[in-house]
């Protein structure tokens, strides 16, 4: 189970062969269809439920529009291919069959979530992952009295996930390691980028970092420093064009001689006075994330090597930039 190659056994106590990994997708709006999308471009036998009839009606034309426009990301995978291997079922139970992994996304509301993860752990193959969609919600609020809590986490996706591939993994205190390690393998194995929030928080970290920047473009047009248009500019064309290479952090380490250590002991000074303006007690940039910072992206990239990664940053730059400018 560990290295995410045991497959469930569904129900009926036939096992699913290993050539047909297959996963349940319990709600088939915006983010469930594109779930689906994924783990059927990765060669999975996907079943969806949902409740509402519409929804069932119109999922593989959902899907056949959004894997032709993604068929760059895996060209030899034909959108026709990906759609024979999308079933609609009939009942949540024909959906769970065999299914090594179940993929929540129904909405966003801890009663419906708990009901319906009571549901999945009794309905579900034994050693099936049973992982949530939700933006905001931990684990331990919907999943905490089930009988096989073990099993359950998040599996919070950017959206749409089959375009954008980093996933939150947010496990419960009652997650198992064995469930964890399993979940990773399985995000990966269909292409996608799992990364770890190690606390449950109203949020997680990606809708916490967004909201922070978002409630700071907010405020700069409510005080009429900037305009709309203006300050979606700054990211488009500035920011964007490099975090599409590099995370931020990675982005400031080399933007200063001696690395990210260097930077802030520059401008550090700006974000502890930013801070105090939102009414931080204490500064933000403290020796220790300053030591924690640099340890990170020196164990990743020796201080010695940031000019040839300078180099690699602005050729990648260069060529999104031309890129952009021909598909405009």
């Amino acid at each position: 189970m560990v290295d995410g190659q045991v497959r469930a056994t569904p129900a009926s106590g036939a096992a699913v062969p290993p050539e047909r990994r297959r996963v349940a997708i319990v709600g088939a709006g915006i983010i469930g269809s594109s779930w689906a999308l994924v783990f059927a471009r990765a060669g999975w036998e996907v079943r969806v439920f949902a409740r509402h009839a519409e929804v069932r009606k119109s999922l593989h034309e959902r899907v056949r529009q959004a894997a032709a426009a993604a068929r760059p990301i895996a060209p030899d995978v034909a959108p026709s291919e990906i759609l024979s291997r999308i079933e609609v079922s009939v009942s949540l139970d024909d959906a769970l069959q065999g299914a090594e992994w179940v993929q929540e996304s129904v909405e966003e509301d801890v009663e419906v979530k708990a009901a319906l993860f009571a549901d999945l752990d009794r309905r579900a193959g034994a050693e099936a992952i049973l992982a949530s969609s939700t933006s905001s919600i931990g684990a331990s609020r919907f999943a905490e009295q089930l009988p096989g809590r073990g099993r359950v986490l998040v599996a919070h996706p950017a959206t749409p996930p089959h375009l954008i591939p980093v996933v939150e993994m947010v496990p419960a205190p009652f997650t198992s390691e064995e469930a964890v390690a399993q979940a990773f393998a399985t995000m990966r194995a269909v292409g996608q980028v799992p990364v770890r929030v190690n606390r449950e928080q109203p949020g997680f970290v990606m809708n916490r970092l967004q909201g922070a920047l978002l409630t700071e473009m907010f405020s700069v047009i409510r005080d009429g420093v900037m305009t709309p248009g203006d300050v979606d500019a700054l990211i488009r064309d500035g920011f964007g064009l490099r975090w599409a290479w590099l995370g931020p952090l990675q982005g400031v380490d080399l933007n200063a001689p001696g690395g990210i250590a260097d930077y802030l002991g520059r401008y550090g000074f700006m974000f502890d006075q930013m801070a105090r303006e939102r009414g931080a007690p204490a500064p933000v940039v403290t020796p220790e994330i300053v030591a924690t910072l640099q340890g990170a992206m020196r164990a990743a990239l020796p201080v010695e090597e940031l000019p040839t990664r300078v180099a690699w940053r602005d050729a990648r730059m260069a060529a999104l930039r031309a890129l952009r400018d021909y598909m405009r």
